[in-house]
């Protein structure tokens, strides 16, 4: 026989127990949709540095070491083009006699996520005339630069 003052116990358990199970399967969700967010944060990052390195190494390529010889010191040209979701600005500055910075910036934006990355190349411009082959500074060529 059931007693009168014992009715209903079993349901409070069990809703109890509802809801903690409820909160956990919510928190699990939560990490999980987190761990997401990272990943895609991660990937946006990583494709930004991709693409300011990619850039850096056209814009190294295109240089014409007559040119940047004969250019004086400062800036000497700036390019942009966007690609896809990503926009690329390139700018080769001429710092001394024999030396030449290429920038590379590589910018992918959503609405919750800027990637950014920046990419420094130092190229050497040689003094022989007859020698067009521009050369990457040893051991310091490549920056990434935030």
């Amino acid at each position: 026989m059931i007693d009168a003052n014992r009715r209903g116990f079993a349901l409070i358990i069990v809703m109890l127990l509802m809801a903690v199970g409820t909160a956990l399967m919510v928190a699990a969700m939560d990490g999980s949709l987190a761990e997401a967010e990272t990943a895609s944060t991660e990937t946006l990052q990583r494709r930004a540095l991709v693409g300011a390195e990619s850039e850096a190494w056209a814009t190294f390529r295109s240089l014409d070491a007559a040119v940047l010889r004969h250019a004086p010191n400062g800036p000497v040209s700036v390019t942009s083009r966007i690609v896809g979701d990503m926009k690329l600005i390139a700018t080769v500055d001429k710092v001394d006699t024999s030396v030449v910075w290429v920038v590379a910036t590589a910018a992918i934006q959503r609405p919750a996520i800027v990637a950014r990355h920046r990419i420094g190349l130092s190229v050497l411009i040689p003094d022989d005339a007859a020698d067009l082959t521009l050369r990457l500074v040893p051991d310091r060529a490549w920056a990434e630069l935030f």
